[in-house]
């Protein structure tokens, strides 16, 4: 019979027991692939798959349930800062409320920079989006979009840069057809949705449509049916008149800003995008415009979640989320994500999380500027590797940010991390064939699959999730987890552990190369680690060191 095998690197073998005789998991458990686990066969477990045991649940998560009940029940947590550079955040949320971070040397709304970091009132963080008048960006251009902006301005663009123009515009090109298809549909929805419901609201006083006498309706009136039945329709689907009215925004503002070379996108914030010096502008207000940027709201859910599981709180109530909003609909700006990454480090981040990135970058020297120097400060980066498929080993360049030099492909610190996507089938699917890989350039793979986390739409307060956002937001858990019951690891050894105790899976995946056909690959050659994190084994280890340091 064709098995799975859940293996641990070899190095690890060697501490299969600690003097408390806690075991790690290790390659002695053996599961039959027959005995895999379907979304259905979880369905009592999908909310919270991604913190299960492969050993105990066989679903292969993060095994956090398991260390919280086997080697956290005694031992103490300190709080841990994880910044979230991305979309703002709904910091007022039931579930996200209690772990947000407060600046203690800030205070609130006096208009004064107290702690003298260069941020008035900075709460809770900062939002580089917006202005000192609280006027936010939500739609702001793509990468590829500043580039073409930049010649057509006559900007002059470095030649490594300038190389990449016809590439930016082939994606422009692709992305300005899809945007105007996407446009006609979004037009029929809207024509549709607002036809079905003055067609019904006619009907009842006050305009009011009552779902209960729709049945009634229909059998005296049948050339109502079709009307109906899309009203259910849009009820099952939470269509609203809000979902609509934000669908055709998206659409709209699509080709306005986000592609229109002619637009400029930092009029808000009324600073020079190409000078990095120039850094007076922003805003505390770090929960702007949540129902229609949502990203972050669910990247802060993941990092925080107990995932419903009580046995979690005294661990997840250590976690403090530190909200650094640079993102809008587009894509981010190189020097707000600098800017982000400085804030982090100097105000007390143990750990960053950047569930985003791009495949242009105009300055990826301030990015790696910054990158460098949260490293002196002990900082932590954990990156999502992206959502194109691709072997970011053959374009390495072409995912942004990243840790390696331009020249020689070297890296520039030992405190980055980029994370790839698996999911809790144990066959062919278990990476899903979206999340880019590659040995080289993506470290380790993490639960990323319908991740149960918080959300901030109108009609919702929390969704399921999917892709490596959402694993490298299981990651910077992780991280932050080790971390907080192991104050004294450097950031560079929170990344080695969690690289070194992964469970690999020895098991063929399906992936597309670069000409999109379809091939088979080993898990273990997908990433550096090879394998999917696991906090359990990490935090055996790191007891392990900080014993033998002691010593």
């Amino acid at each position: 019979m064709k098995t799975i095998t859940a293996i641990i690197l070899f190095a690890l073998l060697t501490l299969s027991c600690t003097s408390n005789n806690t075991k790690i998991i290790n390659s002695s458990h053996t599961i039959a692939l027959s005995s895999k686990k379907s979304k259905a066969g979880i369905k009592n477990q999908l909310k919270s798959w991604a913190i299960r045991d492969i050993q105990k649940d066989t679903i292969p998560g993060i095994s956090l349930l398991r260390a919280a009940e086997e080697l956290l029940t005694d031992k103490k947590g300190t709080d841990v800062i994880v910044a979230v550079i991305d979309m703002p955040i709904k910091i007022d949320h039931k579930a996200l409320k209690n772990n947000i971070w407060t600046n203690t040397n800030e205070i609130a709304d006096n208009h004064i920079d107290d702690d003298q970091n260069g941020y008035i009132d900075d709460i809770h963080g900062w939002n580089f989006m917006g202005n000192s008048k609280n006027e936010n960006i939500i739609f702001m251009h793509y990468e590829y979009t500043r580039f073409l902006a930049a010649e057509k301005r006559g900007i002059p663009l470095k030649p490594e840069l300038a190389s990449q123009l016809p590439r930016a515009q082939k994606v422009y090109n692709d992305r300005m057809q899809y945007a105007e298809e996407n446009l006609l549909g979004v037009k029929k929805m809207d024509s549709f949705y607002y036809s079905t419901k003055n067609t019904l609201s006619s009907l009842f006083l006050d305009k009011i449509i009552i779902d209960s006498k729709l049945d009634s309706l229909s059998l005296s009136n049948p050339e109502l049916k079709e009307a109906i039945e899309l009203h259910r329709t849009y009820l099952d689907e939470n269509v609203d008149d809000s979902y609509v009215n934000n669908k055709m925004l998206m659409a709209k503002e699509r080709i306005d800003i986000q592609l229109n070379l002619d637009y400029n996108d930092r009029a808000i914030i009324g600073d020079d995008a190409n000078n990095l010096n120039d850094r007076d502008y922003g805003n505390n207000n770090v929960s702007h415009n949540t129902e229609i940027l949502t990203h972050g709201t669910k990247m802060a859910g993941v990092i925080v979640s107990t995932f419903e599981e009580k046995s979690l709180h005294n661990v997840m109530k250590h976690i403090k989320i530190m909200p650094l909003p640079i993102s809008g609909l587009g894509g981010e700006n190189d020097k707000d994500m600098a800017l982000a990454i400085r804030y982090a480090a100097d105000n007390g981040a143990d750990i960053i999380n950047i569930s985003s990135g791009k495949y242009f970058s105009l300055h990826e020297d301030w990015v790696h500027d910054a990158i460098k120097y949260a490293a002196s400060k002990d900082v932590l980066i954990v990156g999502s590797s992206g959502n194109l498929g691709i072997n970011l080993d053959a374009e390495p360049k072409y995912r942004y940010p990243n840790d390696n030099s331009p020249v020689g492909h070297t890296e520039i610190s030992n405190n980055f991390m980029r994370i790839g996507t698996s999911n809790y089938v144990l066959d062919s699917t278990f990476v899903h064939p979206a999340t880019n890989y590659g040995k080289t350039e993506v470290d380790i793979f993490a639960p990323g699959e319908e991740i149960y986390t918080t959300t901030s739409t109108k009609n919702e307060e929390y969704a399921y999730g999917s892709g490596t956002s959402e694993a490298a937001a299981i990651v910077s858990k992780s991280a932050a987890i080790l971390k907080s019951y192991y104050p004294k690891l450097k950031a560079h050894e929170v990344k080695d552990i969690l690289l070194q105790t992964g469970v690999q899976y020895n098991i063929e995946v399906s992936m597309k190369d670069s000409l999109d056909n379809s091939i088979s690959i080993p898990f273990n050659k997908l990433s550096k680690s090879g394998s999917v994190v696991n906090i359990y084994n990490a935090l055996v280890l790191a007891e392990t060191m900080t014993k033998n340091s002691s010593n």
